[in-house]
């Protein structure tokens, strides 16, 4: 799992699980993304899922939900304009 600390990062948390990389270095380089927020790293037991990634709205943002092989991990996306970022990273493969 790589480690994050981007010049976007907040919160304390920097290891990112292997599907949601391609989505922050994508979002970090957005103009309109002003603060990428990393949370924690949920195992998920049992056979190995789809890698995917939901987004939901939020008032300062959105929440995207990313699932790996293994894992989930929720990031928070800060812009104020969502809805363009959203249309961006939901063309990043993961």
């Amino acid at each position: 799992m790589p480690n994050w600390q981007g010049k976007k990062s907040g919160g304390t948390h920097t290891t990112l699980i292997d599907a949601a990389e391609p989505l922050v270095k994508a979002a970090e380089k957005l103009p309109e993304v002003t603060k990428i927020v990393l949370g924690f790293i949920k195992a998920t037991p049992g056979k190995k899922g789809k890698r995917r990634v939901k987004f939901t709205i939020t008032r300062s943002g959105f929440l995207m939900i990313v699932r790996g092989n293994t894992s989930v991990q929720e990031i928070r996306i800060y812009t104020d304009s969502p809805k363009e970022v959203k249309q961006n990273l939901e063309k990043v493969r993961l």
